[in-house]
């Protein structure tokens, strides 16, 4: 079976999911007495943020690939990265991946197909909503992508980061965004929510809002092991 490789640290909660979630799929999939084998690379998350932040794009993909790298190193045979915020730059490092690496983005779009959902809510970072990073593809495939304004996408990030980013739940917080999510739902008619960076399911639980989750870091675990089962 295929060594699984994990890009940690975008943020660190999440990447403790991928590796719960991982482990117990594989044991539901190939026997309760097996194991998978994983290895993390776990990144500075503030270089990540600060690199995009500053359009410091080379940097930040110098970082993802030397943590590829370093996972090929490690005896990793395919790999993930646990954010979907690094997937801006997809295009500029798909070609240069030593090994192949899953897209979370892909994953999510095949799992909005799968379900047929055609107006999807997509929540995420700052950086992430204002991007366009699953605009194109979703519009090319039927799907009509809701992205909140501005303001409420400004809200929507200092909600993520720091506190969700490092697994601090705050009530308030939670509901703040769960207001903020059906406003566009009404507005919209939303028939799904995407919840487009890997630290929103720490917050937001399948019925806190009207319409389904679709959850990133569940649909990419499910990816990976399908990947393993082929």
């Amino acid at each position: 079976m295929r060594k699984i490789g994990l890009v940690g640290g975008l943020g660190p909660a999440s990447t403790v999911d991928y590796y719960l979630g991982l482990v117990e799929l594989y044991r539901k999939n190939f026997g309760e007495d097996v194991y998978p084998e994983l290895v993390i690379d776990s990144v500075n998350m503030h270089d990540v943020i600060a690199a995009l932040k500053e359009d410091r794009e080379q940097d930040m993909c110098e970082i993802i690939l030397k943590s590829v790298s370093a996972l090929k190193a490690a005896r990793a045979q395919i790999a993930a990265i646990t954010s979907n915020t690094p997937h801006i730059l997809w295009d500029s490092m798909k070609d240069q991946f030593e090994i192949p690496v899953l897209s979370i983005v892909e994953a999510a779009i095949e799992e909005m197909q799968r379900c047929d959902y055609r107006r999807v809510l997509i929540f995420g970072t700052t950086l992430t909503m204002s991007s366009g990073l699953y605009d194109e593809s979703l519009r090319s495939r039927g799907i009509f992508p809701i992205i909140p304004e501005e303001k409420d996408r400004i809200v929507i990030g200092d909600l993520i980061y720091p506190n969700l980013e490092n697994g601090i739940v705050i009530l308030e917080d939670k509901e703040k965004m769960i207001r903020i999510a059906e406003k566009y739902i009404e507005k919209y008619q939303a028939d799904a929510m995407l919840l487009g960076c890997t630290e929103i399911p720490l917050m937001i639980k399948p019925g806190d809002v009207s319409v389904p989750v679709l959850n990133t870091t569940l649909i990419h675990i499910k990816r990976i092991m399908k990947e393993l089962k082929e």
